[in-house]
């Protein structure tokens, strides 16, 4: 009977569920789709299709496809893939097409010191660049490959940047300091650097960021008040080994947008230079009044002239090869490189070879405990050009003599000026470095959200440079020959402790807080050592032991010690407010006793306002985040032992011999001497909209720098010449926009547009009180003007050239009462504006007032009015096209070209030069003035002062990767094929190599410029 009662349950309960199942199968409904990347219109394979409230789900196939049988009609499903934007999606009858947006942008993690933040979480000014693109410029210098990336940056390319070898310096946001150090800091795998990072190569970079607030900037304290470059370099990934290959060869020609004076041409400058000094204005006779040597004449006869450019320049050449090992297991992991580059400039003897190698280690040793290991080795070898006169000798002389030999002498007058060539083979100049940077870091992950790291570094760097100027030489002639050698020594060492919390407390709150004290070393020496007068040359500066004449012999000595505190916490609300403090103790051995210890807060904070209920239905805005932030950090003079006396060594004769000893410095100590501050606003919004198409930000800040640091004057009965000192107040204002559009993005072709765009005012607002209390608001000596930029240009207004006919009696040059009156004013001389007067109590009014004096100089910015970057990539197929402009507009220089004698400016004809439309009787020029033999025209450096804004094709690169059919066939992961063009041309109305760099000045031994360059790239990559 229990049996059978039990059987009968069964069977009950049997038809019961089949009944059940029948109405849940006729209640199901199925829905089917295809999930696609909204980006590319491509299948998103292994997409979650789950049904809202359920766990009833399915997954799309290879082909983006799916089928799920959902509950009812009024079901919706729940539609997400890794690195995309997940979607909810109604049901509907027919089949439906689900497209993602892609969120990589939004999920990329960034450096931002001591940590990673999501790009999405970023509360400062934290910028990034694309390194691929970066990277097609064929230079040794990352700063220079980073030019026009970023907004707000600006690299400096003076002195001898673009010479082979040579390295520039970044500047962010405007100048924020006249005395003190105004370069950026470089932090290379989270180690502070110092003296550049000339010791990495590009393709051992795997990103690069920019902190450009003060928010961003105050965890470096006082080292980040100038700006933070953040590199972190690639490392190893578990897996497969990979293999890298770069490599690219260059060829470079000089760019220039002027002419030198041919033979002919500068043979008639001279004639006008000495006809101007005649008083019947006749042309004096070229044999008998001897303008020009016998050589002189007879190749003016025979139409024979030098073109020293010709002569004295080549096409340089860059060759590149760097190749790179990647791979490892979950408990080790590597990378290794080893990178060669090596160019020759286009000045002979200037070349540049740098090999470098790096092993980045990152061991894991359980599951608490890693180490990660850097090793980064460089040798270098730098050849220097010697002081090369391409522009300014004469080509009417002779290079060669009739054998073929160099001859000394071009014009064939021994002591006139000597052969470029002749210096050339008679001097050398040459760099050799060794550097080696070691990085030690254990990691102790104390419990899921607690870690600890201990960060040590051990940077040292040698170079030896060796000069050696012949007896034969310029320099060396009078003195039997000049060897020098200067031996450099830099060792850095850094110990950081980092503790580190962070912990999501639920999907509405996360908090991170980290901690550091930091310690830090640099120690600086140098050895220089002149020798002269040497017998036996065969061994160049080798031989300095076997000089006979003069020996000197200086030894320089720098210790800094740097000791920091941080404390940085940030907050995040629902996913929609985040804030961040900071707040940073730095001591420091640069200033005297009780100056010593600074303090740099900072505070940020973001909303994400796309997060916010008012637009979860505006499908248009995928971000749009505000951000504002506040800091206040201090800056150093950047030299030691300003607030100590000191004493430099001062030989001395007593008794008719040479004793030892020393004498002040001539820089007055200041024992109180303090750090200056600079406290900056930033203003920011981040935004990316119509489904990614347009992305970009905009910045605006103001920086205002107070106890500034400044140099001022001091009696010379002190015995000193100047001193530092704390007064004043600076501002930097600007706003900076950065935007990419996304024009096309299917499977075959794709198009984007990417431009930045900055500008900066820089101005002093106050400088320091008198005796008296009362506002000093000039210092000429030292060019310090207040409601004027740092390096303004004060100068008088060039106004023309005076023409035949004009009122030069009357004219207000030629008034007795002018400073320096030209009584003998004539046509042909250069014309200044009369703008401003003096009252009777010496104060300036406005308008003419008949004479020319100081007040009536003007005051003209150097600085741009604003610089970017226009580029556009366009992709077809297995194709690429990147196009690269970069503009300045706005910015002022005064050209050496047109006014000094050593580059040939003044228009004498004794020298040649840049080719300008000088006046003369039958060419009334409104351009140039007349030549003059004798002199320079009293105003030659009003006229010098010129527009330097430039538009710059900077890069033209078309790149083809082979397909990965092909590629799969010989095993290989990725082909690419590229050529690039550099410097393509440059639309500019400055007359020079570049509007960006003066060249060397023609009798200066110092390396102060180097021409710029056109570029023409063959490179490839390999990966497998």
């Amino acid at each position: 009977m229990k049996l059978k009662f039990q059987k009968s349950r069964i069977e009950i309960f049997f038809c019961l569920f089949l009944l059940c199942s029948s109405f849940s199968l006729l209640a199901q409904t199925t829905i089917k789709g295809k999930v696609l990347s909204s980006a590319d219109n491509m299948p998103l394979p292994g997409a979650s299709v789950v049904e809202k409230g359920t766990t009833n789900g399915t997954q799309s196939d290879f082909d983006g496809a799916f089928i799920l049988e959902v509950s009812n009609e009024s079901s919706i499903i729940v539609v997400s893939y890794v690195g995309f934007k997940s979607k909810e999606v109604a049901y509907s009858s027919g089949e439906i097409t689900v497209m993602l947006e892609d969120d990589t942008a939004l999920e990329e993690v960034v450096v931002v010191g001591y940590g990673t933040q999501k790009k999405s979480d970023i509360v400062n000014a934290v910028a990034t660049t694309d390194l691929s693109k970066a990277t097609l410029s064929p230079t040794s210098d990352v700063n220079e490959m980073l030019r026009g990336r970023i907004a707000g940056l600006q690299v400096n390319v003076g002195g001898g940047t673009l010479r082979p070898g040579g390295t520039s310096d970044i500047i962010f946001r405007g100048q924020g300091s006249i005395e003190g150090n105004v370069s950026a800091i470089y932090v290379v795998d989270g180690i502070v650097r110092e003296g550049g990072i000339e010791d990495i190569d590009a393709d051992d970079i795997k990103s690069v960021e920019f902190l450009k607030d003060a928010s961003a900037q105050a965890i470096y304290g006082s080292r980040g008040a100038n700006g933070v470059v953040l590199i972190t370099t690639k490392r190893g990934t578990a897996g497969k080994v990979s293999v890298s290959y770069h490599g690219f060869l260059t060829t470079k020609t000089i760019e220039r947008n002027f002419d030198v004076y041919n033979g002919q041409e500068f043979a008639q400058l001279r004639r006008e230079a000495w006809r101007s000094t005649r008083a019947d204005d006749s042309y004096a006779d070229d044999v008998v009044d001897n303008v020009f040597t016998d050589v002189e004449l007879e190749n003016l006869s025979n139409n024979r002239f030098v073109n020293w450019e010709d002569e004295l320049m080549r096409n340089g050449f860059v060759n590149s090869q760097a190749i790179s090992i990647s791979g490892g297991t979950e408990m080790t992991k590597v990378f290794g490189s080893i990178n060669y580059f090596q160019e020759d400039g286009l000045i002979p003897s200037s070349s540049y070879t740098r090999k470098t190698l790096r092993l980045n280690v990152d061991q894991k040793i359980s599951d608490k405990f890693s180490v990660n290991f850097d090793l980064n080795l460089l040798n270098d070898d730098t050849d220097r050009s010697a002081n090369v006169n391409v522009i300014t000798t004469s080509p009417l002389g002779s290079a060669y003599n009739d054998d073929g030999s160099i001859t000394r002498y071009p014009s064939g007058e021994e002591g006139s000026s000597v052969n470029p060539l002749w210096n050339l083979r008679e001097q050398n100049h040459e760099e050799k470095g060794n550097d080696y940077v070691i990085n030690v870091t254990p990691i102790w992950q104390i419990t899921k959200d607690l870690q600890y790291q201990l960060k040590t570094n051990l940077t040292r760097r040698t170079s030896e440079r060796g000069q050696y100027q012949s007896s034969l030489s310029s320099a060396g002639d009078a003195v039997r020959g000049i060897a020098r050698i200067d031996n450099k020594l830099w060792e850095s060492y850094l110990v950081e402790n980092i503790l580190t919390y962070d912990k999501a407390i639920n999907n509405d709150h996360k908090l991170n807080l980290t901690l550091v004290q930091s310690a830090q070393e640099n120690a600086f020496s140098r050895t220089f050592t002149e020798g002269q007068g040497f017998p036996n040359e065969d061994l160049g500066y080798n031989g300095i032991s076997s000089a006979i004449g003069n020996v000197t012999v200086e030894r320089d000595g720098d210790k800094f010690r740097y000791l920091g505190y941080l404390a940085r916490a940030r907050y995040t609300l629902m996913n929609k407010y985040t804030f961040e403090g900071i707040i940073r103790a730095d001591g420091a051995s640069l200033n005297g006793e009780g100056n010593k210890w600074s303090y740099n807060p900072a505070g940020s904070f973001a909303w994400k306002i796309h997060n916010e209920s008012f637009l979860e239905e505006v499908s248009q805005i995928q971000e749009l985040k505000f951000r504002a932030s506040y800091g206040s950090l201090v800056n150093d003079l950047g030299r030691a032992y300003t607030s100590l006396f000191t004493a430099d060594f001062q030989p001395y004769i007593f008794d008719e011999e040479t004793g030892s000893g020393f004498s002040p410095s001539t820089i007055l100590p200041n024992p109180d001497l303090k750090f200056e501050r600079i406290t900056t606003l930033n203003l920011g919004l981040d935004f990316s909209i119509f489904k990614n198409t347009l992305v970009g930000s905009v910045n605006w800040y103001d920086a205002r720098t107070t106890d500034l640091l400044l140099k001022r004057g001091v009696p010379p009965v002190t015995g000193y010449t100047s001193t530092f000192f704390n007064a004043g107040e600076m501002q930097n204002t600007g706003i900076e926009l950065g935007l990419t559009a996304n024009i096309f993005n299917t499977e075959d072709f794709s198009w984007s547009v990417s431009t930045n765009w900055s500008n900066n005012k820089n101005k002093l607002l106050e400088l320091y009180n008198d005796g008296n209390g009362d506002a000093i608001t000039e210092d000429n000596s030292f060019n310090y003007y207040v409601g004027q930029p740092v390096g303004v240009i004060y100068q008088y207004a060039f106004d023309g050239i005076w023409q035949e006919g004009e009122d030069f009696e009357n004219a207000p040059q030629a008034n007795p009462e002018s400073a320096n009156p030209q009584t003998n004013l004539r046509p042909g001389d250069i014309k200044v504006k009369d703008i401003n007067g003096v009252d009777e109590e010496g104060n300036i009014i406005a308008g003419p007032d008949g004479k020319i004096t100081q007040e009536d100089r003007v005051f003209i910015d150097p600085n741009p009015d604003w610089f970017g970057s226009l580029s556009t990539t366009i992709a077809y197929k297995n194709f690429d096209l990147f196009l690269d402009f970069y503009a300045v507009e706005g910015a002022t220089k005064v050209n050496p070209f047109l006014n000094e004698y050593n580059n040939g400016g003044t228009l004498r004809g004794d020298i040649n030069g840049v080719k300008v439309d000088y006046y003369t009787p039958e060419n009334p020029s409104t351009s140039f003035p007349r030549p003059n033999k004798d002199s320079a025209d009293q105003y030659l450096n009003a006229l010098a002062v010129k527009d330097a804004s430039y538009l710059r094709l900077r890069t033209i690169s078309l790149g083809y990767t082979l397909s990965e059919k092909f590629t799969s066939k010989i095993n290989f992961d990725q082909v690419r094929l590229y050529v690039t063009a550099t410097n393509v041309f440059t639309k500019t109305d400055y007359l020079g190599y570049s509007p960006e760099v003066n060249i060397r000045s023609t009798y200066s031994s110092a390396d102060t410029g180097y021409p710029d360059a056109k570029s023409f790239t063959f490179g490839v990559r390999v990966k497998f």
